[in-house]
């Protein structure tokens, strides 16, 4: 192997090891060498190695707070002038009062989607007993405001994820990628599926008390593995992307079984296949895709909401869009590396289901 390509695959291990305890990386960049050594990779024209630039996950960053964040307009009414009105309605009254307070005027984000919910199902209950002719204007006032309040409930949604700290932790890249024996993380994974119902329920279905939403932004504030997906699926894609052209490279340049039968150096891939492949990179592969498929679908969901803002939708689509986006090129870096081992142990009659395969599948690798 020549200097410059040791190095570099040096650098991959070396980058892997910067952060300590990031076995996903270091799977990746170990299977990377091992296939490179297999496939004689310093013969190949034009294949250099390049060790994944951690720096690329910088294209996955949230835009500014501002820009996600829109103006909610103050409604017309009130509600303070509402208070002495509403007597006959204690809940509505304490909903009233619990805004005006210090504390009500400080609500962050999230606490204000559950707050203007409650308000609003306090107005449907109050409205009924005022059924007196003398209550007439204040059923209309009511009314007036429930109408509005219920109008603004996307934009109040979109601000209570916007400007939330648990969101953006959630969707913040990290450094390390997924672990290997990376927990469950169903809890954060519902409760991102559940803010996507949510959103596309809106304005029909209020939204839920602070009771119930609170642990859903908890789940994404205590999840590291939104960041770490991100991480993962990055890397992979580089890595899957540069073991594919190798591959591929080397079935162009130097097929390892020229003449279609087995060769030693196709039995060597085999067992590159078998034991590294598929026996370790492959089982972690299909961990991200699992936790991808749930993770995408919810940001997919989100960003056909109503009234999201412009740069928060295209955020959403760098990361989980159907063409160009961060999941569509691991699926297509996944797809790419299987074509390219299929093609390479084709054309040795060692892939599963040749003659082959039974013979030769369990021989010790490299």
């Amino acid at each position: 192997m020549t200097i410059a390509r040791c190095l570099a695959l040096l650098a991959c291990l070396a980058l892997c090891a910067c952060t300590p305890g990031d076995d996903g990386l270091a799977l990746q960049a170990d299977y990377l060498q091992r296939l490179d050594r297999a496939l004689d990779g310093e013969a190949l024209d034009g294949i250099e190695i390049l060790a994944f630039d951690k720096t690329q996950l910088t294209r996955y960053r949230m835009p500014p707070r501002r820009e996600r964040l829109q103006p909610i307009a103050e409604v017309r009414i009130g509600l303070l002038d509402l208070l002495i009105d509403v007597r006959r309605c204690p809940e509505l009254q304490q909903q009233i009062s619990q805004r005006n307070s210090i504390l009500g005027k400080q609500l962050v984000p999230s606490r204000r989607l559950a707050y203007e919910g409650d308000l609003l199902r306090a107005i449907e209950a109050c409205l009924p007993r005022l059924a007196k002719e003398r209550d007439q204007e204040l059923r209309a006032t009511l009314g007036e405001l429930a109408v509005e309040k219920r109008r603004q409930l996307p934009r109040v949604f979109w601000n209570a994820l916007n400007g939330s700290a648990e969101v953006e932790r959630y969707l913040r890249f990290a450094e390390q990628a997924l672990p290997l024996d990376a927990p469950e993380d169903n809890a954060a994974l519902d409760a991102l599926a559940q803010l996507a119902d949510l959103a596309h329920a809106l304005p029909q279905r209020l939204p839920p008390p602070a009771s119930e939403l609170d642990p859903l932004f908890f789940a994404l504030h205590t999840s590291p593995q939104g960041g770490q997906l991100i991480a993962s699926l990055a890397s992979l894609s580089h890595n899957l992307n540069q073991g594919s052209e190798l591959l591929e490279s080397r079935q162009r340049q130097r097929p390892a079984c020229p003449l279609g039968q087995a060769t030693p150096r196709g039995r060597i891939l085999q067992n590159i296949f078998v034991k590294y492949y598929a026996g370790a990179v492959q089982p972690y592969l299909a961990e991200v895709d699992q936790r991808g498929q749930g993770w995408s679908r919810s940001l997919r969901q989100l960003a056909a909401a109503e009234e999201i803002p412009p740069t928060m939708g295209d955020y959403l689509g760098s990361l989980a869009g159907t063409e160009a986006s961060l999941w569509a090129d691991f699926q297509r870096a996944t797809a790419r590396h299987v074509r390219a081992w299929q093609t390479t142990l084709k054309s040795c009659g060692l892939a599963p289901g040749q003659a082959g395969w039974e013979s030769d599948a369990l021989r010790d690798g490299q």
